[in-house]
């Protein structure tokens, strides 16, 4: 079931998507997006009123945005949003004040649409956030390879097995098999 959420322009209320919900329905002005973790579906209507819709999968996006507002107040209010290179696929997903709901949001869409997490700053330039534990970088480990390959490129059972030592030779006749005496 598609979880639907509203955006009403100027009355000062917040908008969040749960991330943990299948999909949602949002309606923001002309636009509705079906926003689910394989991707959105942006739907505008036009002006001679023909609806078009327009699936945008999600490695589509350059990952999930955050950007910090401040108003003549000194109050900072912080936008989540799937962010895409034509502003007008710009898909927003949270407007709040409280920054441990938004960070947690953050880390979770993230995660779950599997994009990185981005800032905005002020010029709009977005700037990915680094993975760090402490002073640390973490990153994902660098790919091992099996086993060692070897200059001569020897099968895997050959490469097991060592070359035998072949000591002095004697030759053995019948005379010396069969003794009766």
């Amino acid at each position: 079931m598609a979880h639907l959420a509203k955006q009403e322009t100027g009355s000062g209320r917040g908008l969040r998507l749960d991330p943990y919900h299948t999909s949602h329905l949002l309606n923001v002005g002309d636009k509705s997006y079906k926003i689910s973790r394989n991707g959105v579906v942006v739907k505008k209507t036009m002006t001679m009123g023909k609806e078009i819709a327009m699936a945008v999968p999600a490695k589509a996006f350059k990952g999930v945005a955050a950007r910090a507002i401040e108003d003549e107040n000194g109050l900072v209010t912080v936008t989540l949003e799937l962010l895409h290179h034509d502003p007008e696929l710009c898909v927003p997903l949270l407007y709040a004040n409280n920054m441990d709901d938004i960070a947690a949001d953050w880390h979770s869409w993230s995660r779950l649409m599997k994009l990185p997490m981005l800032v905005v700053d002020m010029e709009n330039n977005p700037t990915a956030v680094t993975k760090q534990l402490g002073a640390l970088m973490v990153e994902d480990p660098i790919a091992r390879r099996k086993r060692i390959t070897t200059v001569r490129h020897r099968p895997n059972f050959l490469r097991r097995r060592k070359m035998g030592i072949v000591g002095k030779v004697e030759k053995l006749t019948a005379a010396e098999l069969i003794a009766r005496r």
